[in-house]
């Protein structure tokens, strides 16, 4: 099962960490579900975690 870091960072796994959500990679590599990231893009363009700009370089599951 895949873990979300931003819906970790938030304590709403149960939430936001839907199994259905695709899971997004971006440029920097941090993974977070497709669902919680297009949430935070609308406000802040870059990556929870390191801060570069966001970036989308897979999806998957």
């Amino acid at each position: 099962m895949y873990a979300c870091l931003r819906c970790q960072a938030e304590n709403k796994r149960e939430v936001l960490g839907k199994q259905d959500c695709v899971v997004v990679w971006g440029e920097c590599n941090h993974s977070f579900h497709h669902c919680c990231m297009s949430l935070w893009v609308k406000q802040n363009n870059r990556c929870p975690l390191c801060q570069q700009e966001w970036s989308i370089q897979r999806m998957g599951k």
